[in-house]
């Protein structure tokens, strides 16, 4: 998930934003491709990879002392 547990945020979200530059500026895409290309790398990614390489889930990461955001 997006948690602070997930490596694969922060990579994920940079190669996100350099594609969505990319597109911008190299290709006459349109606004919605561009915006689901940066949902599909920055959103689902990081969760697929994190779950295929089996990175930790939200439980362990809160028992390694990583604290989840209070919620609202």
């Amino acid at each position: 998930m997006l948690s602070p547990g997930n490596p694969y945020v922060l990579p994920s979200t940079l190669v996100a934003a350099g594609a969505y530059l990319a597109a911008t500026l190299l290709t006459d895409a349109s606004i919605l491709i561009r915006i689901g290309l940066l949902v599909l790398l920055a959103g689902v990614v990081p969760i697929v990879l994190n779950r295929i390489l089996g990175g930790s889930s939200p439980e362990a990461a809160a028992e390694e002392g990583v604290e989840e955001p209070p919620e609202a």
